[in-house]
């Protein structure tokens, strides 16, 4: 199996791979009924889901979290069962980068057994790459979510010459971003 680097760390995902959570993602949001246009309004994603999505005061460390209990109507102090925190001291293109890691966490859950009822993670890697694979796959489903890749390839075909920063533009995600996912479709 042909592996190639991405993200510039030390896990690699294979073409098949990459496609396999390409696939994944597309099979779930049309399972939902949910279409969405670039840029992608994670928050409004994330809510239409069910999530209640917040801004928390977290330590220096923990980037975000979720929390779902299907087995409940609501988390106490929450207006649904369904929970996404992020970082409130991180900037509004990092925090979207967050809420949708965290959405890819439910999502992959969902895919591998739809009845799961109980889904609890956290994002505890600064800026940068965490060693862990599964919050490395996370990290590209939540690329994926916020930059399509059939919509990417269309924007850089008309586009020739397009620099990471104009990417990070349209997409509203950070340049870090845009840059690995450019990486990633291109490989």
């Amino acid at each position: 199996m042909e592996r190639i680097w991405v993200y510039l760390m030390a896990i690699q995902f294979s073409k098949e791979e990459m496609k396999r959570m390409e696939d994944l993602l597309s099979a779930f949001f049309e399972r939902m009924e949910m279409d969405y246009v670039v840029p992608v309004d994670i928050f409004k994603v994330a809510t239409d889901l069910g999530f209640d999505v917040r801004g928390a005061e977290f330590e220096e460390n923990l980037e975000g979290l979720i929390v779902v209990n299907e087995h409940t109507e609501k988390i106490e102090g929450f207006d649904s069962n369904k929970v996404i925190a992020y970082n409130c001291f991180k900037d509004i293109n990092m925090k979207k980068f967050i809420v949708a890691h965290e959405l890819a966490h439910y999502i992959y859950e969902k895919a591998n057994a739809y009845d799961k009822k109980i889904v609890v993670a956290a994002r505890d890697h600064a800026d940068g790459y965490s060693e862990n694979v599964e919050e490395q796959q996370m990290d590209y489903m939540a690329a994926s979510i916020l930059i399509p890749k059939n919509d990417l390839c269309r924007f850089l075909e008309k586009n020739t010459g397009i620099n990471v920063s104009e990417v990070a533009k349209r997409y509203k995600v950070t340049e870090e971003v845009a840059r690995r996912r450019i990486q990633e479709v291109q490989a």
